[in-house]
C-alpha cells in the first residue's frame, strides 16, 4: 500500500502530484498526502479526476536518455505493420490502447520529432516550474519501444501516401524510402498559427506546439525579457499567466472584446483580465498588430489604434491549423481537418485519422478528453469491433492559476444567454436556451469544483446513433428474459466502455470483483467521465 510520501501520476496527461509540493493553486497544501486530497479535486493540468492517478515510486522522468538509433525495431512476423504516422498524445495513446488489446499486432510509429513521450499540456505552464525542455520527457522513444513492443521511426518524415500500393513514402537522414502498411493513422497533429502582419518575418515570431518548440523558446527567452504574446484564446491566456509567474514582462493584444471570447460569458472575461492585471501583464484588447519595426533596443509592434509596443520576444498563440496537406495530397476528404466517420476512418477504408488532424462529426476536437476517447475507440475497431464515436459533455480546465477557470461551451450555432453568479471567491455561468435548458458553462475561482457535476447535464458533444442504441436494446433482451436479469458487465453509452466486475476499476478505486450495484453513485467512467446513470447493462 502506498505511503503518505508516495507521488501519483496522472495518465491522461502525465502531469505528477508530489505531496511534498502540493497543489497550492488547486487549494492542496505542500505536505497533503494522497489520501487527503478532496474526492472532486482535479488535476490542473488536464481536469481529470483522482480515479485517473497511479501510484508511482518517483517521477518517470529520465534524467539522462541513452542515445539510441532513429529505427528501434522488433521482430513480427512478415505482415506489413500496422503504421501510426505521429508519436504526440494521439498516437501513443492509441499505440497503448491496441497493446492491451493485441500483444502480438506489429505496430510502427513514425514521427519527425525525438519521439519522446511527454505531456503536451505542460508546455504553458512549465515556465512557473523552471522546467526545461528535457525535464518534461516522461520516456524516450526507446523507452517507450521496449515497453510496449513497437518500431518507431524517430527524426523521420512522412512525404506521400501511396494508396494503391498500401505505402507511405518517407525520408530521414539516410536518404528516401518507403515502408508498406497494413493499415495507415494518421495522428499527425496541428500546427500553430502566426497572424501575418507586414515586418513579421524580420521579428522572429515564435510559436510553442512540441517539445522541440519549447525547447527552443526556452533557450531564446533565457529568464528575462519583454514578451509580445499575440492571442488571448485558451492557450494565449495560459501561456500569459505562465510566463508572468516566471517574472517575465508580458503585453498581451488580441481583437476580441475580452480573453477566450468564445467559451466565457464577458462578465468572466473581464475578470480573467483583472487577475492577468494583478499578475502584472499588459492587455490590449479589440487590438491587432498592424506592422512591426527595428526599435531602439528591441523590436516594436505598431497596434492599428496607432500605439506602439516595445518587446524582445514575440509568440503567437492565435489557434491552431489542423496538418491536412499529407491527406488531401493523397486524395482523402478534407475540410477544416481529415475528414472521419463515426469509425474515425477517413474516406479510404484503410486509413484512419484522430487527434488534432481529425474532423469528426462534432467537429475539430483539439482537447485531450475527445482525443482519448477516440483513441479507445479506434484502437478497439482495429482489433476487430465495430463501435462508433460518441462523446458526452467534456468540461475543459484552463491552466491559470491567477483565476482557475473551466469551460464548457454550448454547441456551435447556439442561440441563448449567459446567466453568471459571480462573489469575489468565484463565478457560476450558465448558457440557457429560450426554453431555459442550460448547454453550457463557465466556471471560476471556488466553483471550478462544480464541473463534474454540471457536466452530467449538458448535452453530449456526439450523442449516441439512435439506430446503434436500437440495435444494442434488441440484442439484449432474448428469450422474455431482460439482459439487467442475466447480464453482470455494464457499457458506456458515450464512449463504450465496459466495466467488468471480475475486473473492476482498480484506478478509480474499485477493487475487482465488485459488483455493479456496490459502486459509489459519485464513479465515473474512467475514459469519458460519464456517470453511472449513463450506462447499460450488458450481456
Amino acid at each position: 500500500m502506498a505511503d503518505s510520501n508516495t507521488s501519483y501520476l496522472c495518465a491522461t496527461c502525465g502531469w505528477v502530484y508530489d505531496p511534498e509540493q502540493g497543489d497550492p493553486d488547486g487549494g492542496i497544501a505542500p505536505g497533503t498526502p494522497w489520501e487527503d486530497i478532496p474526492d472532486d479535486w482535479v488535476c490542473p493540468v488536464c481536469g481529470v479526476g483522482k480515479e485517473d492517478f497511479e501510484a508511482i515510486e518517483q517521477a518517470p522522468v529520465e534524467q539522462a536518455p541513452v542515445e539510441q538509433p532513429a529505427e528501434l525495431a522488433l521482430h513480427h512476423d512478415d505482415q506489413p505493420p500496422l503504421v501510426i504516422v505521429g508519436t504526440g498524445l494521439a498516437g501513443y495513446s492509441l499505440a497503448k490502447e491496441l497493446r492491451k488489446r493485441d500483444s502480438g499486432l506489429a505496430i510502427t510509429l513514425i514521427t519527425s520529432d525525438g519521439g519522446e513521450a511527454y505531456s503536451k499540456p505542460m508546455l504553458s505552464n512549465a515556465l512557473a516550474r523552471h522546467h526545461q525542455a528535457d525535464d518534461m520527457v516522461q520516456k524516450s522513444a526507446a523507452a517507450m519501444a521496449s515497453e510496449f513492443d513497437l518500431e518507431i521511426r524517430s527524426r523521420c518524415r512522412v512525404t506521400a501516401i501511396d494508396r494503391e500500393q498500401h505505402t507511405v513514402q518517407i525520408t530521414d537522414d539516410d536518404g528516401a524510402g518507403s515502408l508498406k502498411y497494413d493499415r495507415l493513422v494518421l495522428a499527425l497533429g496541428a500546427d500553430a498559427r502566426v497572424f501575418p502582419a507586414s515586418g513579421s518575418d524580420d521579428v522572429g515570431i515564435a510559436t510553442v506546439n512540441d517539445l522541440d518548440d519549447y525547447r527552443s523558446w526556452r533557450a531564446k527567452i533565457a529568464d528575462s525579457g519583454r514578451i509580445l504574446l499575440i492571442g488571448a484564446g485558451l492557450i494565449g491566456c495560459e501561456f500569459a499567466n505562465d510566463l508572468a509567474s516566471a517574472a517575465f514582462e508580458v503585453v498581451m493584444v488580441d481583437p476580441a472584446p475580452w480573453p477566450l471570447a468564445r467559451l466565457l460569458p464577458q462578465q468572466l472575461g473581464f475578470k480573467l483580465v483583472e487577475a492577468l492585471q494583478q499578475q502584472g501583464c499588459t492587455v490590449h484588447l479589440g487590438r491587432t498588430v498592424a506592422n512591426y519595426k527595428q526599435g531602439h533596443e528591441g523590436f516594436v509592434a505598431v497596434l492599428d489604434d496607432g500605439r506602439e509596443i516595445a518587446f524582445d520576444h514575440a509568440l503567437s498563440a492565435v489557434g491552431l491549423s489542423p496538418r491536412i496537406a499529407l491527406a488531401e495530397s493523397a486524395g482523402l476528404e478534407v475540410d477544416a481537418g481529415i475528414r472521419v466517420n463515426r469509425t474515425m476512418q477517413t474516406s479510404d477504408p484503410s486509413i484512419y485519422a484522430l487527434g488534432d488532424c481529425a474532423q469528426t462529426q462534432a467537429g475539430l476536437l483539439p482537447y485531450i478528453a475527445p482525443l482519448l476517447a477516440q483513441a479507445r475507440l479506434l484502437a478497439a475497431n482495429l482489433c476487430g469491433e465495430t463501435g462508433s464515436l460518441a462523446l458526452p459533455a467534456m468540461p475543459v480546465v484552463v491552466k491559470t492559476p491567477v483565476l482557475p477557470l473551466v469551460v464548457c461551451p454550448p454547441p456551435a450555432g447556439s442561440e441563448g444567454n449567459w446567466e453568471v453568479e459571480s462573489d469575489n471567491e468565484g463565478a457560476l455561468a450558465l448558457f440557457r436556451n429560450a426554453d431555459g435548458n442550460a448547454l453550457g458553462f463557465a466556471l471560476a475561482g471556488n466553483r471550478t469544483s462544480e464541473q463534474q457535476q454540471l457536466a452530467k447535464n449538458m448535452p453530449p458533444l456526439l450523442a449516441v446513433e439512435k439506430e446503434e442504441i436500437a440495435t444494442e436494446e434488441t440484442s439484449r433482451v432474448s428469450g422474455g428474459e431482460t439482459a439487467s436479469e442475466t447480464a453482470s458487465s455494464y457499457e458506456c453509452d458515450f464512449c463504450g466502455y465496459i466495466y467488468d466486475p471480475a475486473e473492476g476499476d482498480p484506478d478509480g478505486g474499485i477493487a475487482p470483483g465488485t459488483a455493479w450495484e456496490d459502486i459509489p453513485e459519485d464513479w465515473v467512467c474512467p475514459t469519458c467521465g460519464a456517470g453511472k446513470e449513463d450506462f447499460t447493462v450488458v450481456g
